[in-house]
């Protein structure tokens, strides 16, 4: 290794860089300094160099290092709580803005810090918001060591203490008003400035005039360039500084020639210069951006949990409980959380065997013990008996989103957005290319149009309505499924569900629609001390057999159980004095599976081994489900999976067509086999399922869609959540989803055609640079008024009120 104080035009390896008052070379590399070379060395320490990989020179430059001390507070208890959002003795977890993320390599790095750091178990990164979530041992790590950590590698986190008080929603930003005031006043006085240029000779004026009339224009200009701008010129010197190109680079360039061209021609030529086509160039710009900026906001892309989830708790009031949507629940409430039910706030045990499930929070799936009086973290799902808590924290909207879009290949974007990011980047250099050779073509046959043919191009063809289609048209129907009973959670969900090939169905709590049961006893009396077991254990379950014979019985008194256990897919065991209840399937309890025709499901009664006797409940359909059904089979390959018995499987036969794709006695992880083989096969697999003992199937499909048969069950695992009374409707939403993929591919269409007619005539010379200003947010809001008025329109299409019921209703599937 060595230093050198020579200049030195060679470029850093880590950040890119030159290396101008420094030379530090290392392992044959070159470095600007050694605080790059140091973060290299620990790099490659790791075995981590695959950093480089995915961008040439992605580092970042430390300008100066921050002090350790600087950090210190966070070794303040209080100060830690306030922060994080979930905390056990093994495992914390914090979300930090980390700035300095800026290419595919900083999401590489943040996400196997691990490697780097011991302690951290594993980190997400949202690159657009700049966040990353940490999830770390404590006991390992501390957060300000965590914090200094990132900070040495150049990812000094953001800390803000009020982040968890903002609210949500897209408000203007001040500065853009701003921008759009300075550029509309000095493009009205650079016009008022400009009129002897526009009434040319037929206006005899001063040469002393003209050019302090053109000296006025400059200093208008500045502003307009140096604040109304600067927006454009930073993100477009960003992306050249990390050889990438975006949508402003192309902008930049026509806002730059018209400034340089207009200045030379006010300070040497003497002449008036283009400085109103440039303030008008930036002030439509600007517009635009306000009106994409204002429709984004219309269009609540940021909803918030009343609309996105369909789920509520059971608040106790006196003696009795009550179903409240989870925003009605204040700090002091007290509320009840069954089995297999989501917690959505922060609280205190006050009652009840709590053993919590924060799978989706930390990944760990073995429950937690919670002692009466600890705090239960919000996203925890209990899985013992029911549960009260004492409300500390209201719910996190932001939090609750978190959880649902924390999946495995979530930061994978769908099809549609892939495809437009992609075309966007290479169809911005094929602008360039064609702006230039237009550029040099009338610089050699008439160099007085060569700077508007130039400005035109860049300005005209820039591919925004490109990148606006996408997530205005997903984000304008993942709105209005939601007011039909479907809550996706984002716009990759609607992506994923207009790919789907093959649908499998789960039939419980699915197929079948809430009440509407008749439910026998067979076997020998109860006494009353056993239906007060059997009413406890079932209301504690969420399993939709359980709540039908829990509603179906009458308790005297309510029971606390010494312990209590629900198996996934096959029953519930409990204990209470020393007797053992089981409650469940005929294996469970341990009694012969019986020969069943009569279509009804069975649950079978067990105290210490013996079994008392078996409750049949006859569940009803989904109105209108064969009309459902049937369409769907237009478009798509459709299973049945199912937890019961056989007994029903000719009436599945003549529902589904095909006795081949219907599967039985199926436990929650062989769902899950079924669903991954078809997937394998190149299928896109839709899963549609009860969100409970259906979790890992749904995890597992293409799409998941977790059917709430009530307003309890929010599961993480899915990417949708549909109420039960909108299951009639579920043909219509995915052929809703399809066309609403297809009217994204012709706006693709419209936005070519519009750029390509626009580029004719910007290259002939015959559009000048203000006009194509004009035209640029223009065609951007024609594009989203395109994708907002025809998703609104299929809407009404697919979910026309008088064919909702119409049993000979068809629905085309466009592919």
């Amino acid at each position: 290794m060595r230093n050198a104080t020579d200049t030195h035009t060679s470029n850093c390896y880590h950040c890119g860089d030159k290396c101008v008052d420094e030379l530090v070379v290392f392992d044959e590399r070159n470095f600007c300094c050694n605080g790059c070379k140091s973060v290299y060395e620990l790099l490659k320490s790791c075995e981590m160099e695959s950093y480089y990989k995915y961008a040439e020179t992605p580092g970042i430059k430390k300008l100066k290092s921050t002090p350790k001390s600087a950090f210190a507070y966070l070794d303040n208890q209080s100060i830690v709580e306030q922060l994080v959002s979930f905390s056990s003795p093994d495992v914390q977890k914090i979300t930090f803005r980390l700035p300095a993320i800026h290419c595919a390599s900083c999401i590489w790095l943040i996400e196997h810090f691990h490697k780097l750091v011991d302690g951290v178990l594993s980190s997400r990164v949202n690159f657009i918001k700049r966040e990353a979530s940490f999830t770390y041992n404590p006991q390992v790590l501390s957060l300000r060591t965590l914090v200094e950590q990132l900070a040495t590698i150049g990812y000094e986190p953001d800390l803000k203490f009020d982040q968890t008080q903002r609210k949500s929603g897209h408000k203007v930003r001040r500065t853009l008003i701003y921008q759009i005031g300075v550029a509309g006043f000095c493009f009205g006085n650079i016009m008022l400035l400009s009129f002897p240029e526009y009434l040319g000779d037929s206006l005899s004026l001063d040469g002393n005039y003209r050019a302090f009339f053109g000296y006025m224009n400059f200093s208008l200009a500045l502003p307009v360039l140096f604040f109304s701008a600067k927006d454009y010129l930073l993100s477009a010197w960003r992306a050249v500084v990390h050889r990438k190109i975006n949508m402003d680079v192309p902008i930049s360039m026509g806002i730059l020639a018209l400034f340089l061209r207009s200045t030379f021609e006010i300070f040497v030529e003497s002449g008036g210069g283009y400085m109103d086509s440039l303030a008008a160039l930036v002030f439509f710009l600007l517009i635009g951006k306000w009106i994409q900026q204002k429709s984004y906001d219309s269009l609540s892309f940021e909803r918030d949990y009343k609309s996105y989830f369909p789920i509520s708790v059971q608040r106790i009031e006196g003696d009795e409980e009550s179903a409240v949507g989870i925003e009605e629940v204040e700090v002091g409430d007290r509320i009840n959380i069954r089995s297999g039910e989501l917690i959505p706030f922060d609280g205190a045990l006050v009652s009840g065997d709590a053993r919590i499930d924060y799978s989706f929070v930390t990944g760990e799936s073995s429950p937690v013990r919670i002692a009466k009086g600890e705090k239960v973290f919000a996203g925890g799902r209990q899985t013992g008996s029911m549960i009260s808590l004492e409300v500390e924290k209201k719910v996190n909207q932001s939090y609750l989103t978190s959880l649902w879009n924390e999946s495995e290949g979530e930061s994978e974007k769908g099809d549609l957005e892939t495809f437009a990011d992609r075309v966007g980047e290479k169809f911005t250099w094929a602008i360039v290319a064609i702006a230039s050779t237009a550029a040099l073509f009338w610089l050699i046959v008439n160099p007085s149009i060569a700077l508007n043919a130039l400005s035109a191009v860049l300005i005209v063809a820039c591919p925004c309505a490109l990148a606006l289609s996408f997530p205005f048209a997903f984000g304008n129907a993942n709105r209005l499924m939601g007011r039909k009973g479907l809550y996706l959670k984002n716009g990759k969900a609607l992506g994923a569900m207009s790919e789907i090939t093959d649908i499998v169905f789960d039939k419980t709590g699915t197929l079948t629609r809430k009440g509407q049961v008749d439910i026998d006893y067979i076997g020998r009396d109860l006494t009353q001390r056993e239906v007060d077991m059997i009413q406890n254990i079932t209301s504690q379950s969420g399993h939709p057999l359980s709540r039908y014979i829990s509603a179906h019985l009458k308790a005297s008194s309510k029971v606390s159980f010494e312990d209590f256990i629900e198996f996934s897919g096959k029953g519930i065991e409990a204990t209470y004095e020393g007797d053992t209840y089981q409650i469940g399937s005929a294996t469970f309890v341990g009694h012969d599976e019986e020969v069943n025709r009569d279509g009804k499901s069975r649950v079978y009664i067990a105290v210490n081994g013996d079994v008392l006797g078996v409750f049949t409940v006859a569940k009803s359909y989904h109105e209108n489900l064969s009309e459902s059904i049937n369409s769907l089979k237009d478009g798509y390959n459709l299973y049945l999976v199912s937890g019961d018995n056989d007994n029903e499987r000719q009436k599945m036969t003549e529902l589904f067509g095909n006795s081949e794709n219907l599967f039985f006695n199926k436990l929650p992880h062989e769902k899950e086999e079924i669903v991954e083989s078809l997937g394998k096969d190149g299928k896109n697999v839709a899963m549609i399922g009860d969100g409970l003992n259906d979790a890992a199937a749904l995890k597992a499909a293409h799409f998941g869609i977790s059917v709430a048969d009530d307003v309890f069950r929010f599961s993480p695992a899915s990417d949708a959540i549909l109420s039960s009374d909108s299951f009639p409707r579920i043909h219509q939403f995915f052929a809703y989803a399809r066309s609403v993929k297809r009217l994204v591919q012709w706006s693709f269409v419209f936005s070519f055609l519009y750029n390509g007619i626009g580029l004719v005539f910007a290259v002939s010379g015959n559009l000048t640079p203000v006009v194509a200003a004009i035209l640029m947010p223009v065609s951007s809001i024609t594009v989203v008024g395109f994708v907002t008025i025809g998703s609104r329109f299929l809407f009404s299409k697919y979910f026309n009120e008088k064919s909702v019921n119409a049993k000979t209703d068809k629905y085309q599937f466009v592919d």
